[in-house]
């Protein structure tokens, strides 16, 4: 084992440790587990990379995110060392130059990144893609986008009140990491569109703000029907004439079977969500009586003028902004909704706020 590079700091004995570290500020509001040295050691075994490697420079400070300094971050998060791999690449994704990473940060909007992995670690370290599989009780669920939140405050500084500006917040900004159900789906997983082999271990982030927008259909037998649900869900996020950026739609096994049972491919789901939240581009506009529209600047932005007001928009501006996984216990018709940002800036900046996925570099 390579030396630590990282300060030391000694906790005087009659000191309580957990009070300290609350006190200089590092945890997220709940108790860590103190990152000694015996600790980290142990949890560097759980990857082939250099201590000293360093995976991306983190905002506002930019500062160099070593696997150190990770495996630090993911002690405290409560990790173990076989999910080190999953922390790293999760921060390499973040990091590495096409994540929204500061404006994602900085928002007043409450953005955190969603963290789906695909591939046989998933398996290999015990995490959840069934039962409750955005919920608490699943250690390596909770856990590694916890330690990346860690690493963002720790390393970056991303703190709120400081560069954090987050109006209201949520427990999403704590943790929100799932498994995807991939024997569940009828459809190609999640990293295999992204161009991955589906024997790769992939992590994929999303920023999204909050969640779910659940949307409960127990009795549409048809994928008309329960697409026709999903658009109504879809249509009301945050302002019903407003527009999203990119979003995740978490799909339920019971609700994928019925898209099967119809042969309908992700592609036709995000066709008809087009379809059925377009409206009169004259009817996303913020007015007097309903402001959560879309502004005139930003039409003008788009090159939209007045002529245009009847053309139909969709809540998304494009079908690649609609991303589709399964998850969730196999008895339950639901649908989680997991929005991206609003829209409010012009289409070029949209764009950035995209998924970015990377290959777990497993021992």
């Amino acid at each position: 084992m390579s030396q630590l590079l990282s300060r030391t700091i000694d906790v005087a004995q009659h000191d309580d440790v957990y009070e300290f570290m609350f006190d200089q500020g590092i945890t997220d509001g709940l108790p860590l587990v103190p990152p000694t040295r015996r600790r980290v050691e142990r949890m560097l075994a759980g990857t082939r990379r250099s201590p000293s490697e360093v995976i991306g420079k983190i905002p506002p400070n930019y500062a160099p995110a070593t696997v150190e300094k990770i495996a630090i971050n993911a002690v405290a998060a409560g990790t173990r060392p076989d999910y080190l791999p999953v922390v790293i690449a999760a921060v390499e994704a973040a990091a590495g130059g096409r994540f929204p990473l500061h404006g994602t940060i900085a928002s007043t909007d409450g953005i955190s990144p969603m963290i789906i992995v695909n591939g046989p670690i998933r398996e290999q370290i015990g995490m959840n893609w069934g039962l409750n599989a955005l919920g608490q009780g699943n250690r390596a669920n909770m856990t590694i986008g916890r330690a990346l939140r860690l690493v963002l405050r720790n390393v970056g500084g991303a703190r709120e009140g400081e560069i954090d500006q987050t109006v209201q917040g949520g427990a999403h900004k704590f943790t929100l990491t799932f498994a995807e159900h991939e024997d569940a789906s009828p459809w190609p997983p999640l990293h295999v569109e992204h161009g991955y082999d589906r024997s790769d271990s992939v992590v994929t982030l999303l920023p999204v703000i909050g969640g779910p927008r659940l949307s409960i259909d127990e009795y549409s037998r048809t994928a008309r029907a329960l697409v026709g649900s999903l658009a109504m869900g879809f249509q009301r996020i945050f302002s019903p004439n407003g527009q999203i950026g990119p979003s995740m739609l978490v799909v339920s096994p019971e609700h994928a079977d019925v898209f099967r049972r119809d042969g309908w491919s992700k592609d036709d789901i995000r066709d008809a969500l087009m379809e059925l939240t377009a409206i009169p581009i004259r009817d996303r506009l913020a007015t007097d009586r309903v402001g959560g529209g879309i502004s005139e600047p930003t039409l003008r932005r788009d090159g939209i003028g007045p002529q245009d007001l009847d053309r139909p928009m969709s809540k998304v501006s494009h079908l690649s902004h609609i991303l589709i996984a399964v998850a969730g216990a196999t008895a339950g018709k639901r649908t989680g909704i997991y929005p991206g940002i609003v829209r409010r800036m012009d289409p070029e900046h949209m764009e950035t706020f995209r998924p970015v996925s990377a290959r777990i570099d497993a021992p």
